[in-house]
This record gives C-alpha cells, structure tokens and sequence, in this order.
C-alpha cells in the first residue's frame, strides 16, 4: 500500500498521517502528533501538503482545529482530473517537441582530415545515399580515401544513388560487383570541374569542397534536406546514364 501511494506522489510522512488519518477519523495536530511520534513542526507542514493535494480537509470547531481524511475514492478523482489537465496540454508539449526537432544542427570541418568527418558520418548513419559532384576532384584533393569510402559504402550495403561528373564515366570502381549493384549512377557535364560534392542522406545534408584547404559541413534539417532533394531530382532527370 505504501509503495502505491508513493506513486500517487505522497512522500513517507504524508502516508503517515494519511493512513492515520483514516484509522482515527476526524483529529487534532496534538493528537498525531502522540500518535505517530512526529514533531509538531513536521506534522503541520505535511498536513498543509495533504491539504493542498486534496486528500485530506480541515475544519474547525469549539475554536480547536481539526484534521480529516477525504474519502479513498477520492485519489482515483484526483488522478482523473490530472490526466485531464494533461491531456488538454499534450498538443501544446508536442508542437514544443516538434519545434526542438525542426532546429537545425550545423557541424563544421576544415582541412583534408576534418573533412573525412563527412565521409566517416554516411558510413555511420548508414542510410540510403544521394550524391552529386565530381568524383576525379575528390581523387585529387583526398587520394586513396574516396575509394575506401566506397568500399566501407559496399560493406554495409548503403545504397548510392548519384549524379556524377561527365569525367567520371568509365571510372573502373563502379564495375567491381558488390558496388556496381548499389549503385545507380548518371552522368552531367555540367558537374565537370565542379569542387565541391553534395551527400543526402537520412536527415542531414553534407557538403564537402575538394581545394587545397578543404572545408565540410554536416547539416541536419528535415526541409534542407527536402530542398536538396528537389535539387538533386532536376540534375537526375537532366542527366544521362
């Protein structure tokens, strides 16, 4: 009972003079205090927090102040009306929550090994992968570390689907199987020379420049990311396999 009642939101003290207050009916401050052994002091400060709870009720007569129990029932009323109150709030917590959500998140990397950041987040998020820009510029600016990005890609079966620069046809890694099956890939001129790739994956949007002192950015924003989509759409019905 006791543990209950502690779930109801009584502390031990309350439970005391609760349950005694049910035993003994109608009482005074003086008379609990004999009875539960408590200081006066810690017998009126609880009783007030019962009051003001609504399990219990005070009156006075013959100048003598007194102290009673509401009815047991009267907790479930209690719950009752608190759920009520709640609920009438959730849509206001929830448009709280969503608005938290929709804030964007921006993380920023300079230079060759910060920027790599980019690469190890897709691997890690493993969601379906969009991609435009130019894969020769990435080989130029970061080496060997794209195509072990496409291998980690193939790993763990994220699906690409990109539109790469009209330079990079015929690039031989696109022809190794386990690759070749996830990936669907275009091809634009006009992302030729381009120096800086765009990745769409998940919620987030990434953007990575292929210069001598490189920079990327991790966006995370539901609308962002749909913009970029849109983007991304117009380069793939343009652009030619």
């Amino acid at each position: 009972m006791k543990e209950e009642l502690q779930e109801f939101g009584l502390s031990a003290n309350e439970i005391t003079l609760y349950v005694t207050l049910l035993k003994t009916g109608k009482t005074t401050a003086n008379r609990l205090a004999k009875i539960t052994g408590m200081k006066r002091s810690t017998i009126y400060d609880n009783l007030n927090l019962l009051i003001n709870k609504g399990v219990i009720s005070s009156f006075t007569k013959d100048n003598v102040l007194f102290f009673e129990s509401a009815d047991p029932h009267k907790l479930v009323y209690i719950l009752e009306d608190k759920k009520k109150k709640i609920e009438k709030i959730i849509p206001e917590l929830q448009k709280i929550k969503e608005t938290i959500q929709e804030k964007t998140g921006v993380t920023f990397y300079e230079g060759k090994r910060g920027v790599l950041s980019v690469l190890n987040d897709i691997i890690e998020q493993k969601k379906e992968l969009w991609f435009y820009g130019s894969r020769k510029m990435a080989l130029i600016a970061f080496k060997h570390y794209p195509e072990n990005f496409i291998q980690k890609r193939a790993e763990e079966k994220i699906r690409l689907k990109a539109v790469l620069a009209q330079e990079d046809r015929g690039d031989p890694i696109y022809q190794i199987k386990n690759i070749s099956k996830l990936s669907n890939i275009k091809f634009s001129k006009d992302l030729n020379q381009i120096s800086s790739n765009t990745f769409i994956y998940g919620d987030r949007v990434a953007f990575m420049t292929s210069e001598d002192n490189p920079v990327g950015i991790i966006i995370t924003n539901a609308k962002i990311v749909e913009q970029q989509k849109k983007i991304f759409q117009i380069l793939w019905k343009n652009s030619r396999t």
